[in-house]
C-alpha cells in the first residue's frame, strides 16, 4: 500500500499557495498569480511594489547596475508580505512574481538591444519567420551548492566580505569591482533580514509545524545547516530569492539532490534527531512547493551523481526520494537520473517502474556519454566532465565553474525551404536566406545538398553574429549577484560570474527539426535523383501549394524508403553527416564572453512554435504542422520499432553535442509490462549508455488509451506526457498536440 507523507488538508493548502487551483491558470505566466492565502504580514501589494521598482530604475540611471539591482532586491525582501502556516513547513512570499523583471531588468535589456544597430529588427525577423529564437538567457544556472551548504548564508556573506576587505587593503579594486562586492553583501544581508522577518512572523503564529520551521530558519540565519530539514529550508529560501526576486533561475536543487542531503540524513538518523519516515515527510512538503508553483518547464533536480572516485554516489536515501516522489503523484519537480555502470539495478528499476506507470517526469543521463561530450568540446578535465551538473532539462555544465547561455534555437529545416525559394521566406515575405539559385535547374543531388549546407552555414553565421553582439553585456542587463557569491573563481577574479568570472563562460546554439531536415533531404534524393519519380519542379510546386493537388507526391514522400530512425543504412549516413557537420561547425567557435559555443539538439517547445511558420517540407509535412522533436524521428516514422530507432540515433554520435542530446522513446505498455518488461527497459537504458548515448526519456502509452483520454478527459486528470525536457498533463495539451502523440502511439508494437 502506498504511504502518504502529506495529509489532504496540508496538500490542498500548498496546492493553492501560489495560484487558485479552481481558477484558470497559465503555467507560462506562473509569476502573474497569487494563491488563496488571505493572511500575510504587513508589506506592499503588487502595485505598490511596482511603483517602488519604477523608482529604483529611474533613480538608478548612470549608477552601477549591480548596485541598483541589489538595492532593489533588498527593498523587495524588506517590504514583501510573508506568511507562515500551520499547514506547511515552508514560508510563503507574497511578492514572489519577479518584481524586478519588468520595471528594471527588461528596461535594461531594451536599452541594450535598441542601442545595437539593426539587432532588434534582425532578431525579430528570425523569430517571426521561425528561423531562430534569440535571447539573452539567464535560465540555466546551477549555483555551487557545496559551498552554499558548507558555508550557509552567513558563511557566504563572510567570504564575500573577506575577499572585499583583502582586495580593498591591496588597493586593487576599481569602481566596478567595488560595486561587485558591495552588491553581493547587500543581497545576502537582505536574505538574512528576510529570514529574521519570517521568524518573527512565525513566532506570532505558532503551531506544531512552525516550531520546526522557526528552529530551521534560526539555524540557517546563524550558521551553515546542520540537519536535513535545515538543508531543505536553505535550498527553498535560496531558490525563492534567486528565481523569484534576483531573476536567475535555479536549475538544480543541489549538485545531486541525494548527495546534498546524504551526510545530514545519516547524521539525523544515527543521532535520533529525525527518523527516516520524518525525513521523507519533509521531502514530500519540499517537493510540493515546486508542484504548486506550476512552472511549465518544470523544476529540475538530479539523483545518482558520481563521487570523486567515479563511483555512483547512491544510498537508501536515493530510493527514499524516489518513493516520496512516486507517492505524491506529481510531475513537478522533474528528475534526472545519472546512469553509470555502477548504478544499482534497484534504483534504475524504481525510476523505470514509475515511468512505465505513466509518470514521465524522468530523463536518464548517461555519464560516459556526457564525459565524452564535455571533454571533446572545450578542454574540460576528466574530473570536471565526470562530476558535471545536469542543468535545466538535460544540459551538461561544469560544476561551479561554467556559466552557460543558450543564445538561440535554430530551425535547421528552414535551410531546405530556402533552397526551394532561393533564400526567400514566403511565409514571412522577406529575403532571409542567401540566393542559392533556381532549384528547378539543379542538375544533381550534390548541387541540391550543397545548397542546403550553404543556407545552413548562412543561418548559423547570422545567428552567431547576433548572439555575439549581445552576450557580452549579460552582466549589465542582469548582474548575477546571488549566483556570483557562490562561485569562488568569480570572487577571485573580482567579476560577475556570467561575465568572465568562471573558467568556462560558454554559450549554446540548440537546433530544432533535425529529423525533419534529414528526411526532407532524403525524400528529394530518393524521389528526384534515385528513382526519378518526380522532379524538383514538382516538389517546388507541391510545397508552394502546401501539397494541394500533389497528394500523390506527398504519399510517396511519406512512404519513402529512406527515413531517419528505422536503422536504414543510407538514411543514417546522411543523419550522421548532418549531425556531425552541425556540431563541428558550431562547437568551439568563440563567443563574446571569453568562451566558446556548444551545441545541443533539445527542441523545447520550438518544434511546435517554429513549425507554425515553416512551410511544407519535402518529407510530407504540411505547412504549420509541428517539426520533429529533440533527436527523435519524425512523428509516425518509428516504423521498425524502438531498437531500430535507437540504433539510428547512436549512429549520429550523440556525444558530439556538448550542451545536450536527448532521445525520446515511446513504448507500448505491453513492452514494459511485468518483470520482463522492466528488465527490458533497464537493459535498453544500459545499452544506450554503454554505446555513448547521452540522455534518453520515455512515454509509455497505447493509442487506445490516448484516444479515450481525448474523449473523456475527466477520467485522466493525472495522465502525464513527456513534452521535450519536461512533463505536463495530457489535458493541458492542445487537440493538435494530443493528435501528434496518438499518431506516434499508433506506430508502436513493432520491433
Amino acid at each position: 500500500m502506498k504511504k502518504i507523507y502529506i495529509c489532504d488538508t496540508d496538500r490542498e493548502f500548498i496546492e493553492n499557495k501560489y495560484h487558485d487551483t479552481k481558477s484558470p491558470f497559465n503555467p507560462h505566466h506562473k509569476f502573474e498569480y497569487h494563491g488563496t492565502i488571505s493572511e500575510y504580514s504587513e508589506g506592499l501589494d503588487d502595485a505598490e511594489m511596482r511603483a517602488e521598482m519604477d523608482r529604483f530604475y529611474e533613480e538608478g540611471q548612470g549608477r552601477d547596475r549591480a548596485l541598483v539591482k541589489a538595492e532593489a532586491f533588498a527593498f523587495v525582501l524588506d517590504h514583501a508580505k510573508i506568511n507562515v502556516s500551520a499547514e506547511d513547513y515552508f514560508p510563503c512570499i507574497y511578492n514572489w512574481g519577479r518584481p524586478l523583471e519588468a520595471p528594471i531588468i527588461n528596461k535594461w535589456s531594451d536599452e541594450l538591444f535598441s542601442g545595437i544597430d539593426g539587432l532588434t529588427e534582425q532578431i525579430r525577423d528570425y523569430r517571426r519567420a521561425g528561423v531562430a529564437d534569440m535571447w539573452l538567457d539567464t535560465a540555466h544556472v546551477v549555483p555551487d551548492w557545496r559551498d552554499i551548504l558548507g558555508l550557509g548564508f552567513t558563511g557566504m556573506l563572510e567570504r564575500v566580505r573577506e575577499y572585499h576587505a583583502r582586495f580593498k587593503d591591496e588597493g586593487s579594486l576599481d569602481e566596478k569591482q567595488e560595486a561587485f562586492f558591495t552588491s553581493m553583501e547587500i543581497e545576502y544581508e537582505a536574505i538574512l533580514r528576510l529570514i529574521g522577518r519570517i521568524i518573527d512572523y512565525a513566532n506570532e503564529h505558532r503551531s506544531d509545524k512552525t516550531e520546526l520551521t522557526v528552529a530551521a530558519l534560526d539555524g540557517i540565519r546563524r550558521r551553515p545547516p546542520e540537519n536535513t530539514f535545515e538543508v531543505l529550508m536553505l535550498m527553498y529560501i535560496y531558490f525563492m530569492c534567486s528565481e523569484s526576486i534576483d531573476n536567475y533561475q535555479v536549475r538544480s536543487m543541489g549538485n545531486g539532490f541525494d548527495r546534498a542531503l546524504y551526510t545530514y540524513w545519516v547524521r539525523d538518523i544515527e543521532s535520533g534527531r529525525f527518523t527516516r519516515e520524518e525525513i521523507k515527510t519533509f521531502i514530500a512538503y519540499f517537493f510540493m512547493q515546486f508542484s504548486a508553483i506550476g512552472n511549465y518547464w518544470g523544476q529540475p533536480l538530479y539523483l545518482c551523481s558520481t563521487d570523486y572516485d567515479a563511483v555512483t554516489d547512491i544510498s537508501e536515501l536515493t530510493l527514499d526520494i524516489l518513493e516520496v516522489f512516486d507517492s505524491l503523484d506529481i510531475y513537478n519537480p522533474k528528475i534526472q537520473i545519472k546512469v553509470d555502470e555502477s548504478t544499482p539495478d534497484a534504483v534504475l528499476d524504481k525510476a523505470l517502474d514509475i515511468v512505465r506507470r505513466g509518470k514521465s517526469s524522468f530523463v536518464f543521463c548517461c555519464v560516459p556519454g556526457m564525459i565524452r561530450a564535455l571533454m571533446g568540446c572545450y578542454g574540460t578535465t576528466y574530473e570536471e566532465a565526470r562530476d558535471c551538473d545536469i542543468s535545466g532539462c538535460n544540459e551538461m555544465h561544469v560544476r561551479a565553474d561554467e556559466a552557460n547561455m543558450i543564445s538561440g534555437i535554430l530551425n535547421v529545416s528552414k535551410a531546405v525551404s530556402y533552397v526551394f525559394d532561393n533564400g526567400y521566406d514566403v511565409i514571412y515575405d522577406k529575403q532571409i536566406g542567401i540566393r542559392t539559385g533556381d532549384v528547378t535547374k539543379f542538375a544533381s543531388f550534390d548541387e541540391f545538398y550543397s545548397a542546403v549546407i550553404a543556407q545552413l552555414t548562412h543561418l548559423i553565421d547570422e545567428a552567431l553574429g547576433m548572439a555575439r553582439k549581445y552576450e557580452h553585456y549579460v552582466a549589465e542587463v542582469n548582474p548575477s549577484v546571488m549566483l556570483s557569491a557562490t562561485m569562488k573563481r568569480a570572487l577571485e577574479k573580482k567579476v560577475d560570474a556570467y561575465a568572465f568570472g568562471v573558467k568556462y563562460p560558454t554559450s549554446s546554439i540548440l537546433y530544432n527539426a533535425y529529423a525533419t531536415t534529414v528526411d526532407s533531404i532524403l525524400a528529394v534524393k530518393e524521389l528526384v535523383f534515385d528513382k526519378r519519380e518526380a522532379t524538383l519542379a514538382d516538389f517546388k510546386a507541391a510545397l508552394d501549394s502546401n501539397w494541394e493537388g500533389y497528394e500523390w507526391l506527398r504519399q510517396k514522400a511519406l512512404r519513402a524508403e529512406h527515413k531517419y530512425g528505422i536503422n536504414d543504412g543510407e538514411a543514417d549516413v546522411y543523419a550522421r553527416a548532418l549531425h556531425t557537420w552541425l556540431s563541428m561547425y558550431i562547437t568551439g567557435q568563440k563567443n563574446s564572453r571569453g568562451g566558446v559555443y556548444k551545441t545541443g539538439a533539445p527542441s523545447t517547445l520550438h518544434f511546435i512554435k517554429q513549425g507554425k511558420t515553416t512551410k511544407a517540407t519535402p518529407d510530407g509535412r504540411r505547412m504549420g504542422e509541428e517539426l520533429s522533436k529533440n533527436s527523435a524521428p519524425v512523428i509516425g516514422m518509428e516504423r521498425r520499432g524502438v531498437t531500430a530507432m535507437i540504433n539510428s540515433a547512436l549512429k549520429t554520435l550523440p556525444s558530439l553535442n556538448s550542451e545536450a542530446y536527448v532521445l525520446d522513446v515511446m513504448l507500448h505498455p505491453s513492452a514494459a509490462r511485468g518483470e520482463e518488461g522492466l528488465a527490458a527497459m533497464r537493459e535498453l537504458v544500459k545499452s544506450y549508455m554503454r554505446r555513448d548515448g547521452v540522455s534518453i526519456q520515455f512515454n509509455v502509452y497505447n493509442a487506445e488509451m490516448l484516444r479515450d483520454a481525448q474523449k473523456n478527459p475527466e477520467k485522466y486528470k493525472n495522465l502525464q506526457v513527456r513534452i521535450s525536457g519536461w512533463s505536463i498533463l495530457w489535458n493541458d495539451l492542445s487537440p493538435e498536440e494530443q493528435e501528434a502523440y496518438i499518431i506516434r502511439a499508433e506506430g508502436l508494437g513493432n520491433g
